[in-house]
């Protein structure tokens, strides 16, 4: 699995069926194999036939487990893929990892469930000039990366579908996301979130009770500041 580490991986946010019967999501790709989030558990060293769509192309090859996160998702290798999968996968990594690149400008991806909470902090942030994109749960989160890699990520921990806990984890796990800063703002902050968002590797956690949109956007403007954009623990 070293080895498939050092290739190019790029995010995505393709569904894959596992073994014709199982629906999962793929959450990056390399030319040699893909991570799949799915709360299924299987063994590593199990050979599994995978079928997904690259550039509207359908894709159909098999895979061995490589490592599993239990209730997390896994690492497969590719194994036996025919040469037109494999031309239409290196060929989609390639392209996919020019774009992906650190815009100059302070972008920050905001990831709440509430429509309403996302509209009260992103106008004061925008305000302030930085760029704010937006996801409404944890999946979406990942495709929104993709799109556009941000500076800092501010992470409700409680939502439907992929909740901030797991987002933070897989986020740990990849190479190409896990040094993005990770700011909790979350309504709800008793200790135990506190402890477990921060032992994830979250920054700093604020709590909406007393974090106006004015307040979270100097403690932004101050995180920016830092060399390393070090921010305290709540």
């Amino acid at each position: 699995m070293k080895e498939q580490r050092k290739k190019k991986r790029v995010l995505i946010q393709e569904s894959v069926i596992i073994n014709g019967i199982m629906k999962a999501y793929a959450l990056d790709i390399s030319e040699d194999g893909m991570y799949i989030s799915t709360q299924a558990e299987f063994i590593p060293g199990a050979v599994l036939e995978l079928s997904f769509k690259l550039n509207d192309r359908d894709i159909k090859v098999k895979a061995i487990v490589q490592h599993v996160q239990p209730g997390i998702g896994m690492g497969v290798r590719f194994v036996n893929s025919s040469p037109e999968a494999y031309s239409v996968i290196r060929d989609f990594v390639n392209e996919s990892s020019e774009v992906v690149t650190r815009p100059k400008e302070r972008v920050i991806l905001l990831v709440d469930d509430s429509a309403q909470s996302r509209a009260i902090y992103r106008n004061k942030l925008s305000l302030d000039g930085f760029t704010v994109i937006e996801a409404s749960d944890g999946i979406e989160a990942f495709k929104r990366l993709q799109e556009k890699r941000p500076d800092l990520v501010i992470l409700d921990l409680w939502m439907e579908g992929m909740d901030g806990f797991k987002l933070l984890q897989l986020m740990k796990l990849n190479p190409e996301l896990k040094d993005i800063p990770v700011i909790i703002l979350s309504a709800r902050s008793i200790p135990q979130d506190i402890q477990k968002a921060i032992a994830l590797g979250a920054r700093e956690f604020l709590p909406k009770a007393t974090t106006t949109p004015v307040k979270l956007s100097e403690r932004v403007k101050e995180y920016f500041k830092s060399p390393k954009g070090s921010g305290s623990e709540i």
